[in-house]
């Protein structure tokens, strides 16, 4: 005990000396100025301090009061740093060399401000002065040893920080609760930052390259950092990424690997408010990336540099696009020569999808991205119904090709026991085609053959999308079933559970006597008039137009030009067979024309013209029909009334109307028209009295 209690004195004599000898050796009077000096120094940026103080025990060390340290424009005023306190501990050895190691340099409540111009002069690179600046400043030469600083590890409590760059287009503000900065001297510099922005919590740490770069250096920077987003919890998002970026002051030569998790991309939102993001839900995995244009001329990181060498990803969801969703997306690929496979399962009108194909090799994929598909992509889609997934039946389908900015070529070959369209249904359907698309724009639809027991059709076509889309080709139908699709037409079922609504019918319009009275031959009569438009719009039914739906395709109307032959063979219509159908409809200058109809069956010959001009405002509407044959319920449906008729209609008669939408066309319908119908039905229970037996009614059977 005695040796022990010895040796435990000569300790405390010694460090007490050393202590003293220390105090003597450092001269704080002086030691405040060869800071600022050694800051101006080493970064050509003022320091200033309001109160300044050196302790000796238990531990060298500086504090000071009220710190700022200037911007890179200095003429203006602006600061880069500014701190209350600031507190740090002094290494000893290095004094012996005069330099002035700061290590547990604390920064507490204030602000750093990083701030890069549109011509990418950032105010976190530093410039030291040179020998000329250095001798000016300090007046005539004298011997004078200048005292070095570093800094060793730095803790920040309570700071505000702010990035305002203007050459990227970045910017924004966050709260730092708490962040340590560890061998800021070392080749690999340890961080732990938790942070707040708005009210969204995050945590950063990991590793990171020399800050040597902070003094005008360019070392290679080795990455491995770690983030969390969000509260503690079951759903925090989470990221990591491994790698190393060779030019770090220009971000160029990265590679390396990002891993993470996350509930939904758009959570990215809440520390980048105008990323702008979609809403993907579940999204996670590994992807390899590296700078594909390390030495290129583009100065700003953008995705057409970003290159894969590996991935494995997957999706949860994606937000509907045009009514389809897109849900369980899988992407892998395991090396660059590994095929880019990609799974999932899109849902919309028709039943669900499993898709399952391939787009090229990884490198194909990557070169093509790069590229914007400038170089073509060969692509593999089989289309299976998820229901019908390891059966025979259900559909299914294959497209393969190529795929490209300038040129493209699928071709598609499907099929499917049942397909539902709306309320109706095609079977035993095979769908097959070619479509290809030129440097000039345009694309072909190369003998698109569809054939199932409702209908069989060819269509030949060529379209151009462009600031005036073109489109001719030819649909031909060998046989079309309308009875077995009418359900297509019919209005839609109301929910299970919504009371059904009658409609309350208007007064009937008076029936001039002038107008013959109908024939009993099942001809219409020429001389019928329309009830009123107005009054057909007072019908209140379960599935009238809102007035505010206009003409989606108005905008197509007016700028589209094209011909488009329709024939058919055969159409069963009301247990009837019409041959010799056929029609052209022409679009050109804002004027649709549907013209040269013409078909005969059922001991009749049908024709009739329609034009649609929007060349003119009001946009015209005309109708010749002499005579042509319709389904009832579907020009019920285009009139908004109730289903009074069934079956077919034949219609007689000129008409016109005005107007940009469906309902402003409904309400200026003129003119005269007779209708029959044979081997149809009449609900004249629902009718008033004088339209079920006024004499001159334009109806007839």
């Amino acid at each position: 005990m005695k040796r022990l209690a010895a040796v435990l004195i000569v300790l405390l004599v010694l460090v007490t000396g050393l202590a003293v000898s220390a105090h003597f050796l450092i001269d704080r009077s002086s030691l405040k100025s060869d800071v600022i000096a050694a800051v101006k120094r080493q970064t050509g940026r003022d320091l200033t301090m309001a109160r300044f103080s050196v302790g000796i025990l238990p531990w060298p060390g500086v504090s000071a009061h009220e710190v700022t340290f200037a911007d890179a424009d200095e003429e203006s005023g602006a600061l880069m740093l500014q701190a209350r306190d600031i507190r740090a501990s002094i290494a000893l050895l290095p004094l012996l060399w005069r330099e002035i190691r700061l290590e547990n340099l604390t920064v507490q409540r204030g602000s750093v401000r990083l701030r890069r111009d549109d011509a990418g002069v950032a105010n976190w690179v530093f410039h030291p002065e040179s020998a000329s600046q250095q001798t000016a400043r300090s007046g005539p030469a004298h011997p004078e040893a200048h005292w070095g600083l570093k800094i060793g590890s730095v803790k920040l409590d309570r700071m505000m920080l702010s990035l305002d760059d203007r050459f990227a287009r970045r910017g924004g503000a966050l709260s730092v609760t708490h962040a340590e900065f560890d061998g800021l001297a070392s080749s690999a510099p340890y961080i732990d930052i938790h942070a707040v922005h708005g009210q969204t919590p995050f945590h950063l740490n990991g590793h990171i390259g020399p800050l040597t770069l902070l003094q005008g250096a360019n070392p290679p920077w080795a990455l491995s950092l770690g983030a969390t987003l969000g509260r503690e919890g079951k759903q925090q998002d989470w990221l990591n990424f491994d790698g190393q970026i060779s030019d770090m002051r220009h971000m160029r030569g990265f590679t390396g690997v990002l891993r993470g998790e996350m509930a939904s991309l758009k959570d990215i939102e809440s520390l980048f408010p105008n990323a702008n993001l979609p809403d993907l839900k579940v999204v996670g995995g590994e992807i390899g990336i590296f700078d594909a244009d390390p030495q290129g001329s583009n100065p700003k990181l953008d995705l057409s540099r970003l290159g894969v060498n590996h991935l494995h990803l997957h999706l949860g969801s994606a937000p509907a696009w045009h009514g389809v969703t897109v849900s369980d997306l899988h992407a892998d690929a395991e090396t660059l020569s590994s095929a880019l496979t990609v799974t999932a399962t899109m849902q919309g009108s028709v039943p669900s999808l499993a898709l399952q194909g391939t787009f090229g090799t990884l490198a194909q994929a990557g070169t093509s991205w790069q590229t914007a598909l400038d170089t073509p992509l060969a692509v593999s889609l089989d289309v299976r119904e998820a229901a019908g997934l390891g059966k025979l039946n259900g559909l299914n389908g294959h497209v393969a090709g190529t795929i490209g900015a300038t040129s493209a070529r699928l071709s598609l070959d499907a099929s499917a026991d049942t397909l539902p369209l709306r309320q109706a249904a095609l079977h035993q359907l095979t769908l097959k085609g070619v479509f290809e698309r030129d440097e000039t724009g345009k694309t072909r639809i190369k003998t698109l053959t569809l054939k199932s027991r409702e209908a069989s059709a060819v269509l030949e076509a060529t379209t151009r999308i462009s600031s005036r889309p073109e489109m001719d080709g030819a649909l031909h139908f060998e046989h079309l079933d309308l009875d077995a699709l009418g359900a297509l037409w019919k209005k839609t079922k109301s929910v299970a559970g919504t009371p059904s609504v009658r409609p309350v019918l208007p007064t009937p319009v008076p029936v001039p006597s002038a107008t013959p009275a109908p024939t009993t031959s099942g001809e219409p009569s020429s001389g019928s008039t329309l009830p009123s438009a107005q009054s057909m719009m007072a019908l209140p039914t379960s599935n009238a137009i809102p007035p505010e739906a206009e003409l989606s395709w108005a905008r197509l109307l007016h700028d589209g030009q094209g011909v488009l032959d329709i024939s058919a063979d055969k159409v069963r219509f009301n247990s009837a067979d019409y041959t010799g159908i056929a029609a052209q409809a022409r679009l050109d200058s804002a004027r649709l024309t549907l013209d040269s109809v013409k078909g005969s069956g059922n001991g009749m010959t049908l024709s009739g013209r329609a034009i649609y001009d929007m060349g003119v405002r009001p946009a015209t509407l005309s109708l010749s029909l002499t005579p042509f044959l319709f389904p009832a319920t579907l020009a019920q449906n285009m009139l908004a009334m109730p289903d009074f008729f069934r079956g077919p209609l034949m219609l007689v008669g000129q008409l016109e109307a005005h107007g940009e939408t469906r309902a402003a066309l409904i309400a200026s319908l003129s003119g005269h028209l007779g209708l029959s119908m044979v081997g149809g039905t009449i609900a004249t229970t629902h009718l008033p009295l004088p339209w079920r037996f006024g004499a001159g009614s334009a109806l007839a059977w």
